[in-house]
Protein backbone atom coordinates (compact mmCIF):
# COMPACT_ATOMS: atom_id res chain seq x y z
CA UNK A 1 0.00 0.00 0.00
CA UNK A 2 1.56 3.48 -0.99
CA UNK A 3 2.12 6.13 2.02
CA UNK A 4 -0.75 8.15 0.10
CA UNK A 5 -3.45 5.26 0.46
CA UNK A 6 -2.68 4.64 4.06
CA UNK A 7 -3.64 8.19 4.83
CA UNK A 8 -6.67 8.47 2.85
CA UNK A 9 -7.84 4.97 4.47
CA UNK A 10 -7.63 7.33 7.54
CA UNK A 11 -9.16 10.01 6.34
CA UNK A 12 -11.97 8.19 5.25
CA UNK A 13 -12.34 6.45 8.43
CA UNK A 14 -10.98 3.25 7.00
CA UNK A 15 -8.67 0.63 8.86
CA UNK A 16 -5.47 0.88 7.57
CA UNK A 17 -2.71 -1.62 6.82
CA UNK A 18 -0.29 0.53 8.85
CA UNK A 19 -0.83 3.57 10.85
CA UNK A 20 -0.49 6.76 8.82
CA UNK A 21 2.45 9.34 10.24
CA UNK A 22 3.09 13.22 9.45
CA UNK A 23 5.53 15.51 9.64
CA UNK A 24 5.87 18.99 8.80
CA UNK A 25 3.09 19.00 6.55
CA UNK A 26 1.70 22.49 8.47
CA UNK A 27 2.38 24.81 10.46
CA UNK A 28 0.84 22.79 13.36
CA UNK A 29 2.79 19.82 12.53
CA UNK A 30 6.21 20.58 11.80
CA UNK A 31 9.16 20.59 14.23
CA UNK A 32 11.15 23.71 16.01
CA UNK A 33 14.72 24.22 14.36
CA UNK A 34 16.35 23.52 17.41
CA UNK A 35 15.51 20.20 17.60
CA UNK A 36 15.37 19.66 13.69
CA UNK A 37 19.12 20.60 13.51
CA UNK A 38 20.08 17.82 16.63
CA UNK A 39 17.75 15.41 14.52
CA UNK A 40 19.62 16.17 11.21
CA UNK A 41 22.51 15.76 13.12
CA UNK A 42 21.57 12.59 14.38
CA UNK A 43 20.33 11.06 10.80
CA UNK A 44 23.66 12.16 9.10
CA UNK A 45 21.71 14.89 6.83
CA UNK A 46 23.38 18.00 5.63
CA UNK A 47 21.21 20.64 4.44
CA UNK A 48 20.59 24.32 4.78
CA UNK A 49 17.73 24.80 7.26
CA UNK A 50 14.95 26.72 5.69
CA UNK A 51 11.97 27.98 7.91
CA UNK A 52 8.23 27.98 7.21
CA UNK A 53 7.51 30.41 10.11
CA UNK A 54 10.36 32.78 11.55
CA UNK A 55 8.46 34.18 14.41
CA UNK A 56 8.23 30.66 15.67
CA UNK A 57 11.71 29.29 14.57
CA UNK A 58 9.50 26.03 12.84
CA UNK A 59 10.83 25.23 9.93
CA UNK A 60 10.42 23.16 6.53
CA UNK A 61 11.23 18.99 6.79
CA UNK A 62 13.84 18.05 4.15
CA UNK A 63 12.61 15.71 1.57
CA UNK A 64 15.82 13.09 3.13
CA UNK A 65 14.31 13.60 6.59
CA UNK A 66 11.34 12.61 5.48
CA UNK A 67 12.31 9.92 3.68
CA UNK A 68 14.40 8.35 6.33
CA UNK A 69 11.43 8.28 8.41
CA UNK A 70 9.58 7.05 6.40
CA UNK A 71 6.62 9.84 6.35
CA UNK A 72 3.08 9.24 4.32
CA UNK A 73 2.37 12.46 3.59
CA UNK A 74 3.94 16.03 2.34
CA UNK A 75 3.51 19.87 2.75
CA UNK A 76 2.53 22.50 0.09
CA UNK A 77 2.76 25.40 2.29
CA UNK A 78 2.41 28.98 1.54
CA UNK A 79 3.83 32.02 3.36
CA UNK A 80 3.72 33.28 6.60
CA UNK A 81 2.00 36.75 6.74
CA UNK A 82 3.85 37.44 10.61
CA UNK A 83 6.84 37.02 8.49
CA UNK A 84 6.21 40.19 6.07
CA UNK A 85 8.19 42.49 7.49
CA UNK A 86 6.99 46.33 7.01
CA UNK A 87 9.17 48.28 9.58
CA UNK A 88 12.50 46.35 10.59
CA UNK A 89 13.09 48.17 14.23
CA UNK A 90 16.45 46.31 15.64
CA UNK A 91 17.50 43.17 15.05
CA UNK A 92 15.09 41.53 18.05
CA UNK A 93 11.73 43.75 16.56
CA UNK A 94 10.05 44.16 13.63
CA UNK A 95 6.58 45.49 12.69
CA UNK A 96 4.47 43.14 10.31
CA UNK A 97 1.97 44.17 7.52
CA UNK A 98 -0.70 44.40 9.70
CA UNK A 99 1.00 46.87 12.29
CA UNK A 100 1.81 43.92 14.90
CA UNK A 101 4.90 44.74 16.46
CA UNK A 102 6.69 41.40 17.21
CA UNK A 103 9.87 41.34 19.53
CA UNK A 104 11.96 38.33 20.77
CA UNK A 105 14.45 38.50 23.87
CA UNK A 106 18.06 38.03 23.77
CA UNK A 107 17.76 34.64 25.04
CA UNK A 108 14.17 33.88 23.76
CA UNK A 109 13.30 31.12 20.97
CA UNK A 110 10.30 32.90 19.53
CA UNK A 111 8.51 36.13 18.44
CA UNK A 112 6.02 37.46 20.77
CA UNK A 113 3.64 40.06 19.74
CA UNK A 114 4.10 43.24 22.07
CA UNK A 115 1.50 45.75 20.51
CA UNK A 116 -1.73 45.22 18.75
CA UNK A 117 -2.33 47.90 16.63
CA UNK A 118 -6.02 47.87 16.76
CA UNK A 119 -6.09 47.78 20.52
CA UNK A 120 -7.35 51.29 21.16
CA UNK A 121 -9.50 51.45 17.65
CA UNK A 122 -13.22 52.61 17.33
CA UNK A 123 -15.45 51.39 14.55
CA UNK A 124 -15.09 54.64 12.42
CA UNK A 125 -11.08 53.66 12.34
CA UNK A 126 -11.96 50.25 11.59
CA UNK A 127 -14.52 51.43 8.70
CA UNK A 128 -11.05 52.62 6.91
CA UNK A 129 -8.65 50.38 7.89
CA UNK A 130 -6.27 49.42 4.92
CA UNK A 131 -6.10 45.47 5.01
CA UNK A 132 -3.00 43.99 3.42
CA UNK A 133 -4.03 43.19 0.29
CA UNK A 134 -2.86 39.09 -0.53
CA UNK A 135 -2.26 39.75 -3.72
CA UNK A 136 1.21 42.06 -3.13
CA UNK A 137 2.35 40.50 -0.10
CA UNK A 138 4.30 37.47 -1.90
CA UNK A 139 2.08 34.67 -0.17
CA UNK A 140 2.92 32.01 -2.58
CA UNK A 141 6.55 30.45 -3.12
CA UNK A 142 8.69 30.02 -6.07
CA UNK A 143 7.77 26.97 -8.05
CA UNK A 144 4.61 25.73 -5.51
CA UNK A 145 2.53 24.50 -8.34
CA UNK A 146 5.22 22.98 -9.97
CA UNK A 147 6.24 20.94 -7.09
CA UNK A 148 2.80 20.04 -6.10
CA UNK A 149 2.03 18.64 -9.32
CA UNK A 150 5.11 16.56 -9.38
CA UNK A 151 4.03 15.08 -6.12
CA UNK A 152 0.27 14.78 -7.31
CA UNK A 153 1.30 12.89 -10.41
CA UNK A 154 4.18 10.86 -9.16
CA UNK A 155 1.21 9.77 -6.84
CA UNK A 156 3.21 8.75 -3.46
CA UNK A 157 2.43 10.72 -0.59
CA UNK A 158 -1.02 12.17 1.18
CA UNK A 159 -0.47 16.20 -0.19
CA UNK A 160 -1.44 18.89 2.96
CA UNK A 161 -2.15 22.15 1.93
CA UNK A 162 -1.36 25.00 4.66
CA UNK A 163 -2.06 28.99 3.76
CA UNK A 164 -0.26 29.09 7.65
CA UNK A 165 -1.66 31.71 9.56
CA UNK A 166 -5.43 30.33 7.79
CA UNK A 167 -7.95 31.20 11.30
CA UNK A 168 -10.75 34.21 11.60
CA UNK A 169 -11.18 34.21 15.23
CA UNK A 170 -7.37 33.87 15.97
CA UNK A 171 -5.87 36.59 13.66
CA UNK A 172 -8.07 39.08 14.53
CA UNK A 173 -7.01 38.81 18.46
CA UNK A 174 -3.70 39.78 17.11
CA UNK A 175 -4.80 43.05 15.87
CA UNK A 176 -6.96 43.50 18.41
CA UNK A 177 -5.18 41.96 21.45
CA UNK A 178 -6.82 39.23 23.23
CA UNK A 179 -8.64 40.49 26.39
CA UNK A 180 -10.00 43.12 24.31
CA UNK A 181 -11.35 41.14 21.64
CA UNK A 182 -13.01 38.85 23.85
CA UNK A 183 -14.66 41.98 25.26
CA UNK A 184 -16.28 43.17 21.98
CA UNK A 185 -17.70 39.54 21.40
CA UNK A 186 -19.77 40.17 24.11
CA UNK A 187 -20.28 43.97 24.44
CA UNK A 188 -19.17 45.97 21.26
CA UNK A 189 -20.54 43.45 18.83
CA UNK A 190 -20.70 45.61 15.86
CA UNK A 191 -16.35 46.23 15.81
CA UNK A 192 -15.97 42.77 16.26
CA UNK A 193 -18.52 41.32 13.61
CA UNK A 194 -16.28 44.47 11.36
CA UNK A 195 -13.26 43.00 11.97
CA UNK A 196 -14.40 39.61 11.31
CA UNK A 197 -16.08 40.12 8.20
CA UNK A 198 -12.58 42.08 7.04
CA UNK A 199 -10.34 38.89 8.38
CA UNK A 200 -12.76 36.15 6.08
CA UNK A 201 -12.44 38.28 3.25
CA UNK A 202 -8.71 38.29 3.66
CA UNK A 203 -8.29 34.78 4.39
CA UNK A 204 -10.74 33.72 1.22
CA UNK A 205 -8.77 35.75 -0.79
CA UNK A 206 -5.49 33.80 0.48
CA UNK A 207 -6.77 30.86 -0.12
CA UNK A 208 -8.70 31.40 -3.01
CA UNK A 209 -4.55 32.68 -4.60
CA UNK A 210 -3.45 29.18 -3.33
CA UNK A 211 -5.90 26.67 -4.35
CA UNK A 212 -6.72 27.62 -7.78
CA UNK A 213 -2.88 27.23 -7.85
CA UNK A 214 -2.71 23.57 -6.30
CA UNK A 215 -6.13 22.85 -4.62
CA UNK A 216 -6.64 19.97 -8.03
CA UNK A 217 -3.58 18.75 -6.32
CA UNK A 218 -4.33 18.11 -2.46
CA UNK A 219 -5.96 15.33 -0.46
CA UNK A 220 -5.86 17.78 2.83
CA UNK A 221 -6.62 21.29 3.26
CA UNK A 222 -5.19 22.92 7.10
CA UNK A 223 -7.22 25.90 8.62
CA UNK A 224 -5.95 26.90 12.34
CA UNK A 225 -7.91 28.15 15.11
CA UNK A 226 -7.32 27.92 18.00
CA UNK A 227 -10.60 28.47 19.98
CA UNK A 228 -9.49 26.82 23.63
CA UNK A 229 -7.31 26.85 26.49
CA UNK A 230 -5.76 23.27 28.22
CA UNK A 231 -8.81 22.93 30.79
CA UNK A 232 -12.38 25.01 28.42
CA UNK A 233 -12.75 26.75 25.23
CA UNK A 234 -12.25 30.64 25.11
CA UNK A 235 -15.47 31.56 25.18
CA UNK A 236 -19.00 29.97 25.68
CA UNK A 237 -20.81 27.75 23.36
CA UNK A 238 -23.43 30.58 22.94
CA UNK A 239 -20.85 33.45 21.89
CA UNK A 240 -18.96 30.71 19.41
CA UNK A 241 -22.42 29.93 17.67
CA UNK A 242 -23.89 33.83 17.23
CA UNK A 243 -20.45 35.71 16.79
CA UNK A 244 -17.55 33.64 15.24
CA UNK A 245 -18.97 29.85 13.74
CA UNK A 246 -21.08 31.84 11.49
CA UNK A 247 -17.69 33.79 9.48
CA UNK A 248 -16.40 30.38 9.97
CA UNK A 249 -18.75 28.77 8.15
CA UNK A 250 -18.74 30.95 5.25
CA UNK A 251 -14.96 30.57 5.19
CA UNK A 252 -14.93 26.35 5.13
CA UNK A 253 -17.49 26.35 2.80
CA UNK A 254 -15.86 28.71 0.38
CA UNK A 255 -12.45 27.01 0.88
CA UNK A 256 -14.44 23.03 0.13
CA UNK A 257 -15.89 24.88 -3.14
CA UNK A 258 -12.82 26.03 -4.08
CA UNK A 259 -10.90 22.33 -4.17
CA UNK A 260 -12.09 18.24 -3.33
CA UNK A 261 -9.52 17.67 -0.59
CA UNK A 262 -10.51 17.06 3.01
CA UNK A 263 -10.61 19.80 5.66
CA UNK A 264 -8.03 19.30 8.52
CA UNK A 265 -9.42 21.83 11.54
CA UNK A 266 -6.42 22.88 14.45
CA UNK A 267 -7.30 24.15 17.70
CA UNK A 268 -4.94 23.62 20.64
CA UNK A 269 -6.70 22.96 24.60
CA UNK A 270 -10.26 21.57 25.23
CA UNK A 271 -12.09 21.76 22.12
CA UNK A 272 -14.65 19.10 22.93
CA UNK A 273 -17.87 21.41 23.33
CA UNK A 274 -17.38 22.86 19.64
CA UNK A 275 -16.90 19.22 18.02
CA UNK A 276 -20.41 19.16 17.38
CA UNK A 277 -20.63 22.29 15.89
CA UNK A 278 -17.01 21.97 13.35
CA UNK A 279 -18.41 18.78 12.35
CA UNK A 280 -21.88 20.21 11.30
CA UNK A 281 -19.90 23.52 9.68
CA UNK A 282 -17.10 20.97 7.12
CA UNK A 283 -14.68 19.71 9.50
CA UNK A 284 -13.45 16.70 8.18
CA UNK A 285 -10.29 16.41 10.39
CA UNK A 286 -9.41 17.57 13.80
CA UNK A 287 -5.74 18.33 15.11
CA UNK A 288 -4.04 18.69 17.43
CA UNK A 289 -6.30 16.05 20.33
CA UNK A 290 -3.95 18.10 23.44
CA UNK A 291 -3.44 14.96 26.09
CA UNK A 292 -4.88 16.44 29.22
CA UNK A 293 -7.32 18.87 27.14
CA UNK A 294 -9.40 16.19 25.96
CA UNK A 295 -10.70 12.33 27.07
CA UNK A 296 -9.81 10.67 23.90
CA UNK A 297 -11.95 7.85 24.44
CA UNK A 298 -15.20 10.12 24.52
CA UNK A 299 -13.98 12.05 21.74
CA UNK A 300 -13.72 8.85 19.99
CA UNK A 301 -16.70 7.21 21.12
CA UNK A 302 -18.63 9.72 20.32
CA UNK A 303 -17.43 11.50 17.45
CA UNK A 304 -15.07 8.72 15.93
CA UNK A 305 -17.72 8.03 13.09
CA UNK A 306 -17.75 11.36 11.74
CA UNK A 307 -13.51 12.60 12.17
CA UNK A 308 -10.06 11.67 11.72
CA UNK A 309 -7.89 12.49 14.68
CA UNK A 310 -4.72 13.65 13.81
CA UNK A 311 -2.11 14.14 16.15
CA UNK A 312 -2.12 13.12 19.90
CA UNK A 313 1.63 12.50 20.74
CA UNK A 314 2.38 14.74 23.79
CA UNK A 315 5.10 17.57 23.56
CA UNK A 316 4.65 19.23 26.83
CA UNK A 317 6.47 16.16 28.88
CA UNK A 318 6.55 12.44 27.17
CA UNK A 319 8.17 13.40 23.97
CA UNK A 320 10.96 16.41 25.73
CA UNK A 321 11.38 14.60 28.56
CA UNK A 322 10.79 11.25 28.26
CA UNK A 323 12.94 8.07 27.02
CA UNK A 324 12.17 6.41 23.83
CA UNK A 325 10.33 3.78 25.81
CA UNK A 326 7.94 6.37 27.35
CA UNK A 327 7.66 7.57 23.45
CA UNK A 328 6.58 4.00 22.16
CA UNK A 329 3.84 3.38 25.11
CA UNK A 330 2.84 7.07 24.42
CA UNK A 331 2.30 5.53 20.80
CA UNK A 332 0.56 2.54 21.67
CA UNK A 333 -1.48 4.09 23.75
CA UNK A 334 -2.66 6.85 21.33
CA UNK A 335 -3.30 4.30 18.85
CA UNK A 336 -5.28 2.52 20.49
CA UNK A 337 -7.48 5.30 21.94
CA UNK A 338 -7.77 7.21 18.62
CA UNK A 339 -7.29 4.05 16.39
CA UNK A 340 -6.75 1.86 14.25
CA UNK A 341 -9.17 3.39 12.05
CA UNK A 342 -9.36 7.11 11.39
CA UNK A 343 -6.21 7.64 12.67
CA UNK A 344 -3.02 9.44 11.54
CA UNK A 345 0.33 9.59 14.32
CA UNK A 346 1.73 13.14 14.47
CA UNK A 347 2.80 15.74 17.81
CA UNK A 348 0.72 17.40 19.32
CA UNK A 349 1.44 20.81 17.85
CA UNK A 350 4.90 21.19 16.49
CA UNK A 351 7.74 19.18 18.07
CA UNK A 352 9.34 21.60 20.53
CA UNK A 353 13.09 22.85 20.67
CA UNK A 354 13.86 20.79 23.92
CA UNK A 355 12.83 17.03 22.40
CA UNK A 356 15.65 14.50 21.54
CA UNK A 357 16.25 13.39 18.53
CA UNK A 358 15.71 10.29 19.68
CA UNK A 359 12.38 10.20 20.84
CA UNK A 360 11.59 11.92 17.38
CA UNK A 361 12.39 8.36 15.83
CA UNK A 362 11.33 6.47 18.49
CA UNK A 363 7.39 7.86 17.40
CA UNK A 364 7.59 7.39 14.13
CA UNK A 365 9.27 3.92 14.36
CA UNK A 366 6.44 2.71 16.93
CA UNK A 367 3.76 3.85 14.96
CA UNK A 368 5.29 2.30 11.87
CA UNK A 369 5.80 -1.05 13.69
CA UNK A 370 2.36 -0.71 15.40
CA UNK A 371 0.67 -4.15 14.77
CA UNK A 372 -2.87 -3.80 14.14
Amino acid sequence: MKPKERVLRAVNLEKPYRIPIDLGTTNCTTIARRAYTDLKRKLSVESEEKLMMDNFQIVEVDEEVLQYLNIDTRGIHGNSPSDVVKERIDQETYINQFGIKYKRSSSGLYYDMVEFPLNDKDIEYLENYSWPDPYDEDGIPENLEARAKKLYEDGQYALVGDMVESGIFEPCWYLRGLDKFLMDLLANKDFAHKLMEGMLDYQTKRYEMFLDRVGKYLDVVFVGDDLATSDKTIMSADTYREMVKPYQKRYFQSIKNMTDARLLYHSDGNIYDFVGDLIEIGIDILNPIEPGALNEDKLKRNYGDQLCFWGGIDTKQVLPNGSPKDVKQEVEKRINQLGPEGYVVTSVHDIQADTPAENVIAMFNEAKSFDL
